[in-house]
């Protein structure tokens, strides 16, 4: 996904929500830090099955671990929602099986941050979001945060409205 092929309105309610995610972590370059850190773990901290893995600035956990098999379907998802536009969009039925139990797993877990500092504060997201019925897609929080280059983080931080 590039950033800047979206309209302003979801620009700027993405700029607010990564804003107040930051201010959370204590500022917009603990917060880059912090993903940094997460991207140089391996294994990936999200296969961890405690379901919780440490940066040097917070603690993230799960409220469910997650298996590579999910977490490599779940990166194909990913790859498929970006090429057109939805998760299950012209899914043939195996692909549509394996699909729909990714999104059985994965729709009630949700990502938590917790600052490691005594100030700091914590925010949560989901993985999916499935407020449109019908159409389940991957949230852009986890997708920029867990996948997306470190850019698209920064061009969302530090988004100027014109």
């Amino acid at each position: 996904m590039d950033f800047n092929k979206l309209d302003t309105n979801t620009k700027e309610s993405l700029h607010e929500e990564f804003s107040n995610y930051a201010q959370q972590m204590g500022g917009a370059n603990f917060l880059l830090n912090i993903v940094e850190e997460i991207r140089a773990l391996k294994p990936n901290g999200l296969l961890n099955t405690s379901a919780a893995f440490h940066t040097k600035k917070a603690r993230i956990s799960l409220s469910k671990a997650i298996y590579k098999e999910t977490l490599t379907a779940l990166f194909e998802a990913i790859r498929k929602e970006e090429r057109d536009g939805d998760i299950l969009d012209g899914a043939n039925p195996k692909e549509y099986k394996a699909t729909m139990n990714i999104i059985r797993a994965l729709k009630p877990v949700t990502v938590t941050f917790e600052s490691k500092e005594s100030e700091g504060g914590s925010f949560s997201f989901p993985i999916l979001d499935t407020s449109v019925e019908k159409k389940t897609k991957v949230t852009f929080a986890f997708k920029a945060i867990f996948f997306y280059h470190l850019d698209e983080i920064k061009k969302v931080l530090f988004y100027k409205a014109k």
